[in-house]
């Protein structure tokens, strides 16, 4: 075998042994990153990141950001429509390895043409301690 496969294979022989996700993410610097997202529509859940209903619709997005040693995360909220937060804001994550929610609401759509299916974007930008991102994309239809 090639030395230089040998040893990626080494490597990733012993990062497996030793918990390589925790160990990749000490290696890199994150100690944030984003565990999931949902979307919520007039307080149901919408399925596929869907809404199909009347007008205007009140959208909650949120998401799951775990960090891997308790911490203090500064985050902005961006938008498709141009929209953004104004400010940064904090969020204190005082236990490790535990999912903990971050919301942002949207009152979007109006029975108009130009909201008749509509499809946008909000994403959350967390600053710091370390730079990641969530995007949630979805569709209204409005009837």
């Amino acid at each position: 075998m090639n030395v230089a496969i040998r040893k990626v294979v080494h490597a990733v022989v012993l990062l497996s042994g030793m918990g390589a996700f925790g160990l990749m993410s000490q290696v890199s610097g994150q100690t944030v990153r984003i565990g999931g997202d949902s979307l919520r529509a007039n307080g149901q859940l919408a399925q596929g990141f869907q809404y199909t209903g009347s007008c205007p619709v009140s959208l909650k997005f949120g998401w799951g950001v775990i960090a891997t040693q308790p911490t203090v995360i500064s985050y902005t909220f961006q938008r498709s429509d141009g929209g953004h937060s104004s400010s940064s804001m904090n969020a204190n994550l005082s236990q490790a390895n535990r999912s903990w929610p971050i919301y942002d609401d949207w009152q979007l759509g109006a029975n108009t043409p130009k909201f008749a299916n509509f499809t946008g974007w909000v994403k959350i930008v967390i600053a710091a301690p370390n730079p990641v991102e969530g995007k949630i994309g979805f569709t209204i239809h409005c009837q």
